[in-house]
């Protein structure tokens, strides 16, 4: 694969829509983004403000190939559980930023995190407070910050604002919006949130590419003190096309299968993985011992619909889109044990397109350079970029906690990040009646007090 194809999948954004006449052209259009994430002393030691620059700085990577963090305080320990150094700078080092002490000019776009906008440029300000998370255009404090997964929320969101201005050009401004993580059905929402919730501590996990390492991204960012467990399932290696989409893939040429990739980043931070290097065939049913709760990150529906029917607690499905026009909309489906599946998915799935799209340009030059394999390939697969996985990963998790905390959660919840709070709101399952377990948090108490429970135990044999 040429290298110009390394970021099919995100380029594809641009091919498939008809914005770039080849993806060299598209690459062109992302490589022209300076993205510079502005870290604030205010957030540089708080949960929120490290998970949103670290999303910020690694899907930015991954999209546009280059990011600045301007950090005035290099030193400041990681405090999120992700294995990439000891500190803030040497983390976003390591997912491909170059760290500096002031903005460089050169910059083209600005995400500032903490502190205030300047009024020149284009710059967005990522904003939360608890569970709330958004953009603002406007200077304007962030509020409670002891929450991860508000920050992965905000950053990606803000990155999202960059890309957009590559798809539409100079006119597409950023944008004010705000969506609560906890009831994201809500319209202007102003309820922050509990400071004590209940999140799952044993999870199976079927899938474990874009989004499969978005809910790994979000889980590592939790303030865990106690035994956690998760089975991870895939069967797939990553490929070079993967890199740019996949959270946890930092290395260059990372050909892993990826559940190694992920078992790696959650033994890191303690956790008990179990891995099936397989594909599930619905062959493999839960016993008492295993967890609870099924997180799906799978694309087709058909083994999507086999999951649902296996007899977990729940499943918490994760779907996105695939093309140029939907690529960025995400929902998150929840399925208690015994509902009919047919009931589920019912659209029937989206045609390939990739006969109408060799007709573009993008692929017409493509295979006019001898590689028509390729450029039938490359049709064939989707728009995929990393920072829908982060942003779906943080609603995802955010629902699984409302299960472990016995509240009502979302049914189906249908959001575009071009304008979250215009999400689509399918009704709630109603609370448990009996818990399956969790560690209880306490974000008003300090670290070693956090109390832990766990209630599902896994086998030692």
């Amino acid at each position: 694969m040429t290298q110009h194809l390394r970021r099919s999948r995100v380029t594809k954004a641009l091919t498939d829509a008809g914005l770039a006449a080849s993806f060299p052209d598209a690459e062109a259009r992302l490589d022209a983004v300076d993205a510079c994430i502005v870290l604030g002393d205010d957030q540089a030691s708080t949960l929120a403000g490290q998970a949103a620059a670290l999303t910020a700085v690694g899907t930015a990577f991954k999209c546009f190939g280059r990011v600045t963090l301007a950090l005035s305080a290099p030193e400041a320990p990681l405090l999120v559980d992700f294995p990439l150094g000891a500190t803030l700078a040497e983390a976003a080092a390591t997912l491909g930023a170059r760290v500096v002490a002031i903005v460089p000019g050169a910059a083209t776009h600005r995400i500032v995190i903490g502190g205030s906008l300047t009024g020149q440029g284009w710059e967005v300000a990522c904003w939360w407070d608890r569970w709330l998370s958004g953009l603002r255009t406007e200077s304007a404090a962030c509020g409670d910050s002891r929450l991860g997964l508000a920050g992965v929320f905000a950053g990606a969101l803000a990155v999202r604002q960059i890309f957009a201005t590559v798809l539409a050009g100079p006119s597409s401004i950023a944008r004010d919006t705000t969506l609560s993580l906890w009831e994201p059905w809500t319209e202007a929402p102003t309820d922050l949130g509990p400071t004590r919730f209940t999140a799952p501590n044993a999870l199976w996990l079927v899938g474990l590419g874009h989004l499969g390492q978005g809910f790994v991204w979000n889980l590592l960012t939790l303030p865990y003190r106690g035994p956690r467990a998760a089975v991870l399932q895939d069967d797939q290696r990553i490929g070079e096309e993967n890199e740019p989409t996949s959270l946890l893939v930092v290395e260059r040429g990372e050909r892993r299968r990826k559940v190694r990739v992920a078992a790696g980043w959650l033994d890191a931070a303690d956790w008990d993985t179990r891995l099936i290097e397989r594909r599930h065939h619905g062959d493999i049913l839960p016993t008492k011992d295993d967890p609870p709760l099924l997180l799906c990150g799978l694309d087709d529906v058909r083994p999507r619909r086999i999951l649902a029917s296996l007899g977990f607690d729940y499943m918490i499905d994760a779907g996105i889109g695939h093309g140029p026009g939907d690529f960025e909309s995400l929902q998150v489906r929840i399925i208690p044990k015994g509902t009919l599946t047919e009931r589920l998915w019912n659209a029937p799935p989206p045609p390939r397109l990739a006969d109408h799209l060799l007709d573009k340009a993008a692929y017409q030059a493509l295979a006019a350079q001898d590689e028509g394999c390729g450029a039938y390939a490359l049709a064939d697969s989707s728009v995929a970029v990393p920072f829908v996985g982060a942003a779906t990963g943080a609603l995802t998790i955010a629902q699984a906690i409302r299960l472990a905390s016995m509240k009502p959660a979302g049914a189906l919840i249908q959001v575009g990040l071009a304008a979250p709070e215009l999400q689509i709101d399918g009704g709630r399952h109603p609370a448990l009646e009996t818990s399956f377990g969790g560690e209880a948090m306490d974000l008003d108490a300090a670290p070693d007090a956090l109390a832990a429970y766990t209630s599902v135990q896994f086998s030692e044999e």
